[in-house]
């Protein structure tokens, strides 16, 4: 696959559930909202179909980039077995999504 651009990226919204009892979800979405600095909503997760503490957070997670608080939190990393989120620099989405596909044991799901 070609390199993937922020173009590529603005919209994708899929998710694939694997037979090992995994599922991956990932969401990016230019916008101009306020709560939304970066101009990016996003999501990238990894976890559990069935929540398994301390192998996953308690709501499945065992890998999740978001900044669904970007305006009072920033950008966060929340990894299994953990006691909050880390709070990250945002390097920009297209080296986000490399990042989470380089940590997520699963074959990068297509951008169309």
């Amino acid at each position: 696959m070609a390199s993937l651009t922020d173009d590529d990226l603005d919209g994708v919204s899929e998710g694939r559930t694997y037979p090992d009892g995994t599922v991956i979800r990932v969401f990016t979405m230019r916008t101009d909202h306020d709560a939304y600095p970066s101009g990016w909503a996003y999501k990238f997760h990894y976890g559990a179909t069935e929540p398994d503490p301390p192998r996953t957070l308690e709501d499945g997670t065992i890998r999740r980039y978001d900044n669904s608080h970007e305006d009072t939190k920033g950008h966060e990393r929340h990894v299994a077995p953990g006691s909050g989120p880390d709070i990250i620099e945002f390097p920009g989405m297209v080296e986000l999504w490399a990042r989470f596909w380089s940590e997520a044991p699963k074959s990068e799901l297509e951008v169309e």
